[in-house]
This record gives C-alpha cells, sequence and structure tokens, in this order.
C-alpha cells in the first residue's frame, strides 16, 4: 500500500512547508510548540483542561457531600462515563467526515453550557445528587465527539514528524493543569464566598478560551477529502482496520487494561481524603491531586524528549509495572506525607505510560483512521469513567487502600503477562523512527 504524502514527508525528514507566521525558537522538548496553530490549540486545551481537573474535585467533594458514600462518587462518575462508553465509535466516525475545527468549537461551547448550568443549580442551593448524574451524563455525551475529535486535529496542525512531540506536549499540558487545577478547586472551595457553585463558575468561564483559541485556527496537514460512504459503514472499516493491524490492536489493549484497573485512584482520592483514612478534608484532596499531576507533567515531558529512543515499547512495559507498584505503594501509605510522595511516583509512571502508548498508536495508524482508532483508544477512559462504580462498592466493604493495593498489582501482573507473551508487540520494540509501519499491511 502507497503511503500517504504526508506519512512519506515524516519518514525521510521532511519538515513540510513551514507556518507562514514566525517560528519560535525552543528547546526540543517543546518542538512541536514552534508551530503557532499548535501552540493556540494547546494554549486553549490548557483552558478546558482546567476546567476538567477543577470539575472533578467539585463533583466528587459534591457527591460526597451529598450521600456520604464511596458508591455515589462511582454513580456520578458512572453518569459521565456510559454515554461515552456508547457514543466515543460515533465521535471518532464523526471526526474523520467533517471539519474537525467546527466539530471542537461546538463540543467546547456546549461543554461550557453545561458547566454554567450545574453552577447555577449548586448556587440555589437545590442541587441534588440526580441533577449531578443527569448533567454528567450530558457532560459525558458532549465529551465523546471532544476527545477523539482533539486528537485526530492535531495531525492537522503539525508536520508527521512532530506528532509525537505534539501528543507528549498535550498530555503535559492536561497533566499541568493537574498540578493547579486540584489544588485551587479545593482551595476555592474552602472559601464560604466562593464555595462549590463558585468553582463550576470558573469552570464555565474557562472554556471560553479554547472557544476563541479555535476559532483562529487554520489546518494545514488534512488528509485528502475522499469519498464516504453511511457512518456504519465508515465504523465498520474503522474496526476491520484495527483488527488486521495486530500491533495496533495490542497497543490499544495495552492502553485499556491499566486505565481501568490502575486510574480509578483518581476517582477515589476523595476517600482517601476523608477521615476514614487519611482524615485531610477539602484542601489535602486538591494537594494529593496536584502531586499526582506533578508527577505527571514531568512523566509527560520525558516522552517529550524521546524523540531518539528506539525501544519505546520496552520503556512502555517497563513504565506500566511500576505504575502498578506506584498505586500500591500509595495504597500502603501509613500517613499523609508518604502517600504525596508515593502519588508523585503514581503520576510520573503513568504519565509516561499513557503518553508513550498515545504515540505508538498513532505512529502505528493512518492518518484517514485517526478519528476511529483515537475513538477506540478514547474506550479505556469511557471504561475508566465505569469501573468506579463496582470499584467503589468494593471500597465500601473492604476499604479503599486494600481496593487501590489490589488493583495496582493487578495492572503489574496485567504488563508483564504482555511482556512474556505478546510477541507482536515486542516486534515494534527494535524498528527505527522513520521504519515503523503506519498501515494495516505491515502486519496483516
Amino acid at each position: 500500500m502507497t503511503r500517504p504524502k504526508a506519512l512519506s514527508q515524516a519518514s525521510t525528514g521532511d519538515n513540510s512547508t513551514p507556518s507562514p507566521r514566525s517560528r519560535i525558537s525552543l528547546p526540543r522538548t517543546f518542538a512541536a510548540l514552534r508551530n503557532d496553530d499548535f501552540r493556540l490549540l494547546w494554549t486553549g486545551t490548557l483552558g478546558s483542561y482546567t476546567a476538567m481537573q477543577m470539575q472533578i474535585v467539585a463533583r466528587g467533594y459534591l457527591a460526597y457531600s451529598l450521600t456520604g458514600s464511596a458508591a455515589s462518587l462511582g454513580l456520578v462518575t458512572l453518569a459521565r462515563g456510559l454515554p461515552q462508553l456508547f457514543f466515543t465509535l460515533v465521535g471518532g466516525v464523526l471526526a474523520d467526515r467533517v471539519q474537525k475545527r467546527n466539530l471542537l468549537l461546538v463540543t467546547q461551547s456546549l461543554t461550557g453550557l453545561t458547566a454554567l448550568v450545574t453552577a447555577s443549580l449548586v448556587a440555589s442551593g437545590g442541587i441534588t445528587i440526580w441533577q449531578l448524574i443527569v448533567l454528567g451524563a450530558i457532560e459525558g455525551t458532549i465529551f465523546s465527539f471532544t476527545m477523539p475529535t482533539r486528537q485526530a486535529f492535531m495531525a492537522e496542525l503539525v508536520p508527521p514528524n512532530e506528532m509525537m512531540n505534539a501528543i507528549a506536549l498535550n498530555s503535559a499540558g492536561m497533566n499541568f493543569t493537574r498540578i493547579f487545577g486540584p489544588a485551587l478547586a479545593g482551595l476555592l472551595i474552602t472559601i464560604p464566598a466562593i464555595g462549590t457553585s463558585g468553582v463550576f463558575f470558573c469552570v464555565a468561564a474557562c472554556y471560553l478560551l479554547p472557544v476563541t483559541m479555535i476559532f483562529q485556527l487554520k489546518p494545514k496537514y488534512a488528509v485528502a477529502a475522499k469519498a464516504k460512504g453511511p457512518m456504519l459503514q465508515e465504523f465498520q472499516g474503522g474496526i476491520r482496520y484495527i483488527q488486521r493491524h495486530e500491533t495496533l490492536a495490542m497497543l490499544l489493549i495495552l492502553g485499556l487494561v491499566p486505565i481501568l484497573l490502575g486510574f480509578s485512584y483518581q476517582t477515589l482520592l476523595p476517600v482517601f481524603a476523608s477521615s476514614r483514612v487519611l482524615d485531610v478534608g477539602a484542601s489535602g484532596l486538591g494537594l494529593m491531586s496536584t502531586f499526582a499531576g506533578i508527577g505527571a507533567l514531568a512523566g509527560a515531558l520525558s516522552v517529550a524528549s524521546f524523540t531518539q529512543v528506539r525501544r519505546r515499547g520496552l520503556l512502555q512495559l517497563i513504565t506500566g509495572a511500576a505504575f502498578g507498584v506506584a498505586l500500591t505503594l500509595f495504597a500502603l501509605s501509613p500517613d499523609f506525607h508518604y502517600a504525596l510522595g508515593a502519588l508523585l511516583f503514581v503520576g510520573f509512571t503513568g504519565g509516561v505510560y499513557q503518553s508513550l502508548n498515545t504515540t505508538l498508536i498513532m505512529s502505528q495508524s493512518d492518518p484517514a483512521y485517526y478519528g476511529r482508532v483515537m475513538s477506540v483508544n478514547q474506550l479505556g477512559f469511557s471504561l475508566n469513567m465505569i469501573a468506579p462504580l463496582p470499584i467503589g462498592l468494593v471500597v465500601d466493604r473492604i476499604g479503599a487502600p486494600p481496593t487501590v493495593a489490589i488493583c495496582g498489582m493487578l495492572v503489574t501482573i496485567f504488563v508483564f503477562a504482555v511482556a512474556t507473551f505478546a510477541s507482536s508487540y515486542r516486534r515494534i520494540e527494535t524498528q527505527p523512527e522513520g521504519e515503523r509501519a503506519r498501515s494495516p499491511t505491515t502486519n496483516a
């Protein structure tokens, strides 16, 4: 199969046509930010991610305050995740059919409006757990179209040889907001004049930034348009593409299981902050999320510098196993300060693992399928919204520390199993950057 033109340029190191606007000088770690369009998208994404991180803390704190049950945290998270499970694949198909810029404008505007409605209900004092669930379901539906579109849209803003750096910086931006977003939310909740409602108003305001930035974008690397069939046919074509590409399928599974088992700890942080475990309150909750964010930021920035590392698959396996170990250490933390140190390790290993997995998935995919492939990858995050419900039920029976410790050990066991038995995954470990397969013919 003939590679798309953009991919041929990537393999030869051609940077393609530079932006007509001036390119700023930055270290290699931040190379993609020299691109004006990507810099605009990245800046807007900071606003979106900041809103998301603040909302996670505010929503979890509010749900736990209303009910006093860990299962309620899982129920609220389930309401946001269940629509993503059903609609994310539809979002991926749509992202491959329409102008991604326009789709992002619509979804970011609607998400901001949903946050504004939530803030108004909280400010009125009439918010109930069921209203929180319904609003979460609406937000989850919108998010189903946002994430695969945003991931695929990056390929239209930067040349192919900068994609790994752009993906890592996108992840770094998200993790950067995890440093101050949760801490800011926790601080604002404790201020009587602001409280939980004020946090949700701030969330709504944050979405003005991505809308403003996206308006200014002019994609330069869009894949040439082709005749499109019915959406169901396009969806089936994406699934067949993944099935024929054995290595890509393995990478998607590697993205699913550790996220499903491991990243549920984020939803359970309110339980660890409560008097049942560490007894540190809202400010301690924000601080725990912040320390995890610092580690994740360091991990993502490390990946942004890995442009010359060839054995990225092996590195991903190592960090995946270490992530499981870090979760176990956090769960067994004897005090708050030990827990903060463990969360740094959790964030770092999880950040490296996620960033490497996404970049390897993109490097193995044809641009015409980016939206659909990333929507399948996004299913892991959708299931991560659902997992806290059964995990929360387990927490209510045996406690948060043993539950998270068991999840951490299962993650490590799974990664070791992949390293031992998955030969298709090991085949990509020693392939040079420019020769990495990009079409299903490689492993068909």
